[in-house]
């Protein structure tokens, strides 16, 4: 194995601030509409005191972070590998809210990599967590995806 080890850091090389937009267009997108998303109204009465964003859209958002530019394809490829197949996410936490106006930014780094049963292919494990402005953490998850050697 090269440079690719548990506690690589994986580059995130953009942040992201959400505004009201991209609430909107994700939500519909994803057909994710609860009125604690999509009824400002109902969401002055909720704790956050208006709309946030829903947890499976926080992981849309982090995941993209770290997807961003190809950093995980591009690390990969520095030791020979590419991605194969995105096959799961575990352990997720959502664990602060995220508003309008929150810019978010993602703190990836290398669990895994190691060889399966098939010699052609390798489970590489990640995991992210992602922050806000405050450097408040708003949620945590592992991936893991099969890689192949190139040739």
């Amino acid at each position: 194995m090269g440079k690719i080890t548990a506690g690589t850091k994986i580059p995130c090389r953009v942040c992201r601030t959400l505004d009201k937009g991209d609430f909107s267009l994700l939500h519909q997108l994803n057909w994710f509409n609860m009125s604690v998303h999509s009824n400002s109204e109902y969401a002055k009465g909720t704790w956050f005191k208006e709309r946030s964003l829903a947890g499976p859209i926080i992981f849309t958002v982090a995941d993209g972070l770290v997807h961003n530019a190809d950093n995980i394809a591009e690390l990969l490829s520095q030791d020979g590998y590419e991605i194969y197949a995105y096959i799961g996410v575990d352990n997720m936490k959502i664990t602060s809210p995220v508003l309008f106006g929150d810019t978010l930014r993602a703190d990836a780094e290398v669990v895994e990599l190691r060889p399966t049963k098939n010699p052609e292919r390798f489970l590489f494990i990640y995991k992210n967590k992602t922050f806000n402005q405050n450097d408040q953490q708003v949620i945590e998850y592992q991936t893991t995806m099969i890689v192949t050697k190139k040739d």
